[in-house]
């Protein structure tokens, strides 16, 4: 898609990544909690979760209708959450006086759904809750630092709630409890598009940055080996997508003369999620060992499993 003029080419990249982009801000924001109870002080847990946000099928393709200088027989284009199908297009970049027409036909990108489970955007997240003074409890984020086949990646997160039914001592008997919630996140992203490329060029590689939060009332009703739990309110973030290097790609002029254009760090792409959302879940507690799984509706509904070791 960079081969097009530089607006279409922004236009294209951003509808292509925009539901990764956008799921990734909301997988990565689910599965803080499976109880509204604050551990005691200095009582922990330690959980793994698999977060999964689905993408509605309004964003598994695009139109390009609002481009400039791009054309296709096809009614649309599939995003990268979209269908495995190829489709050829047609692209000009206009003569501006120094270089002539150009024009070359490419295949745009495929969708990889199929590549996703069940066609969602996952996040595994390893997490550790630690009881704190006044009836709070912290609650650490951590994905394990990935570094292989030309991909680093971390993630890292923390997150605080606050007991309110201390406030009000006539219910603090019954299993009903009611929490505060508040949580920031950060991903962060570098790919090696170099090893990869079949572009000419040099230093190419990509950037992507993930920040999200949550401020949110818990509620749960703890019963011995049951629970039931969920949560009202608001979430978001901002990802932001940087391709850097040099890049140099290959036309036909009008004049059927090769010709070459050189293009240097050429995208750099920002997306915002803001969503008023409800989760539901349940969980099942087996001595010190518990497994919970819970659903956020929002603009792309999230499911979220865990396990996690309790003391205290």
């Amino acid at each position: 898609m960079i081969y097009a003029y530089e607006n279409d080419s922004k236009k294209m990249l951003q509808s292509y990544l925009n539901p990764l982009m956008k799921g990734a801000v909301y997988s990565s924001n689910g599965g803080w909690f499976n109880t509204a109870k604050v551990h005691k002080k200095f009582g922990f847990d330690l959980s793994l979760k698999l977060n999964l946000s689905f993408v509605p099928k309004s964003d598994q393709f695009f139109s390009i209708n609002n481009l400039d200088y791009v054309t296709s027989s096809a009614e649309n284009l599939p995003t990268i959450i979209g269908e495995s199908r190829e489709e050829k297009i047609i692209i000009t970049i206009p003569t501006d006086g120094i270089i002539p027409e150009l024009t070359t036909t490419v295949s745009a990108p495929k969708g990889i759904k199929n590549k996703f489970p069940l066609g969602g955007v996952p996040a595994p997240i390893l997490q550790l809750g630690v009881g704190l003074p006044f009836n709070t409890e912290a609650v650490i984020r951590y994905s394990p630092e990935y570094h292989k086949q030309g991909i680093d990646m971390t993630l890292k997160g923390i997150g605080f709630k606050h007991d309110l039914m201390q406030y009000f001592n006539p219910f603090t008997r019954f299993p009903l409890k009611i929490s505060a919630f508040s949580s920031f996140s950060k991903m962060d992203i570098d790919y090696d598009i170099q090893s990869f490329s079949s572009i000419d060029g040099s230093d190419q590689f990509s950037e992507f940055s993930l920040n999200n939060y949550n401020v949110l009332l818990v509620y749960s009703i703890d019963l011995p080996i049951i629970s039931f739990y969920g949560s009202l309110g608001y979430s978001g973030g901002s990802s932001s997508f940087k391709m850097l290097g040099e890049y140099n790609l290959n036309y036909v002029s009008e004049n059927n003369i090769p010709f070459q254009r050189n293009l240097v760090d050429p995208i750099d792409m920002r997306f915002e999620v803001n969503d008023f959302q409800t989760s539901f879940g349940i969980k099942y507690k087996f001595t010190v060992f518990s497994a919970s799984l819970d659903y956020t509706f929002q603009n792309y509904n999230t499911i979220s499993i865990g396990i996690a070791a309790n003391i205290r």
